[in-house]
């Protein structure tokens, strides 16, 4: 496969590996180990093939090392960058949320990168901006397993509302990495996402950290039914931004598809099948709401990410 980006690696664990608690998430951010040597040989071996493949496209090892620091730097690196992408003339950010982000993580935006990067180019908005996404996505996963483990309905709320505000950072995310024409996606995005740029069938369904999070919400919408009633404003909230997410990204995937063919499935439009997910990942958060059972989907067919 031939890498399209020139980008630096960014590092992240393997989201399996994620801790469980947003303590050590921010714990991490005043660590003096935070920014941890990354050599070669602490690279994890034996990965699935079309998880290498998707991270290599977007320039992202994987490492053994503690996950909260790692994750932690990943967060900081990809909001600077984006950041950038996304000021007003004035300076003010497009997408505020990408700062309620940073704090529910422990953040505080960087000094110096005032200044919007106005030469951006598209393949640079592509990567960072999925780069970005990715790490959201980790730090969501984490949130929801603070949830789930919780041992009191306040701790509950707190990964709730947390992952929350992830999950509005990621919306924000897919708008940002979509900031360019239509035309450039067929020029320049789309053909480098196929052979023999790229294996055939790339999609994100081959993403280690989405897979995971689709399996966190799984859980979640399992557990929920079981919890205080306390939790409902925030449950419903969770549920909200889900929404908001899917809707993000079928825009972008109706902007640049329109009523073509993904690259994963071939003649069924690709906005289709998005609609058809989006609307069962739905279901399941909201029949907990409703406290009935969770009308799940096969989750061989349940792991699509962003979809190209």
């Amino acid at each position: 496969m031939t890498q399209m980006t020139s980008e630096s690696v960014l590092w992240l664990a393997p989201p399996q590996h994620l801790p469980h608690d947003l303590a050590t998430l921010r714990e991490a951010v005043n660590r003096p180990d935070r920014h941890p040597a990354l050599p070669d040989h602490r690279r994890l071996p034996e990965r699935d093939p079309r998880e290498a493949a998707f991270d290599e496209y977007f320039a992202v090892s994987r490492c053994a090392c503690t996950p909260a620091p790692l994750l932690i730097d990943a967060l900081d690196d990809t909001l600077a960058t984006v950041r950038a992408f996304s000021r007003n003339p004035d300076g003010s950010l497009t997408e505020p949320d990408l700062d309620l982000a940073a704090h529910a993580a422990g953040l505080t935006p960087r000094a110096g990168v005032s200044e919007p990067r106005t030469q951006a180019t598209v393949r640079q908005r592509w990567i960072q901006g999925h780069r970005l996404f990715f790490a959201l996505t980790q730090a969501t996963v984490l949130a929801l397993r603070h949830a789930l483990r919780a041992p009191s309905p306040a701790g509950s709320a707190l990964g709730l509302e947390s992952a929350a505000h992830f999950l509005r950072a990621s919306a924000s995310a897919l708008r940002i990495t979509a900031s360019f024409d239509a035309r450039d996606y067929h020029d320049t995005v789309r053909p480098s996402m196929a052979p023999p740029q790229a294996p055939r069938g790339f999609s994100g369904l081959w993403s280690a950290d989405h897979r995971v999070l689709v399996q966190s919400l799984r859980e979640w919408g399992l557990a929920a039914p079981g919890r205080s009633s306390i939790l409902r404003p925030a449950h419903r909230r969770l549920v909200e931004v889900l929404t908001d997410v899917h809707h993000a990204h079928v825009g972008v995937c109706s902007r640049f598809v329109g009523s073509g063919p993904s690259l994963l499935r071939g003649a069924e439009p690709g906005v289709q099948v998005l609609d058809r997910l989006c609307r069962r990942r739905r279901i399941a958060l909201d029949a907990a709401l409703a406290d009935r059972p969770a009308q799940l989907p096969d989750a061989r067919n349940e792991n699509l990410p962003l979809r190209h």
